[in-house]
């Protein structure tokens, strides 16, 4: 009996399959989803007419001698700025760390400082008191 559920399921399958597919392809508001052959043949000879008209654009953008020493010595002037620029990294990153290091000191000696106070100030009070 399952058998022949089966066989009877796989058959009306098969046989609503192909409106299943032309309805699959189609959006609710009517928009196709996949394109037609024609509409395929249409787009790739679009396609090849395309990519004849960038060649041919391609090959006739030719640059003057001129215009490759000017853009060969911005190219020199971008290096030279990212030499620079680099160095300048380099230089700002030790100044960060010896500032680091600076207030890193100044705070250790304020509480050395504040500690001596403090030190002081009780010290002073009990010895006085003893007197």
């Amino acid at each position: 009996m399952a058998l022949l559920m089966w066989i009877v399921g796989v058959m009306r399958l098969t046989k609503n399959m192909p409106r299943r597919l032309a309805k699959a392809n189609v959006y609710p508001d009517g928009v196709r989803v996949m394109p037609t052959q024609e509409e395929y043949v249409a787009m790739a000879k679009k396609m090849a007419d395309l990519e004849e008209k960038y060649d041919s654009v391609d090959a006739q953008v030719v640059v003057s001698p001129e215009k490759e020493k000017v853009l060969d010595a911005a190219l020199g002037c971008v290096d030279q700025l990212q030499l620079q620029l680099s160095e300048t990294k380099k230089a700002l990153d030790e100044i960060m760390t010896r500032q680091h290091q600076m207030m890193a000191f100044v705070d250790k000696k304020k509480k050395k400082k504040r500690k001596f106070l403090l030190k002081g100030c009780f010290g002073g009070v009990s010895s006085a008191s003893s007197l």
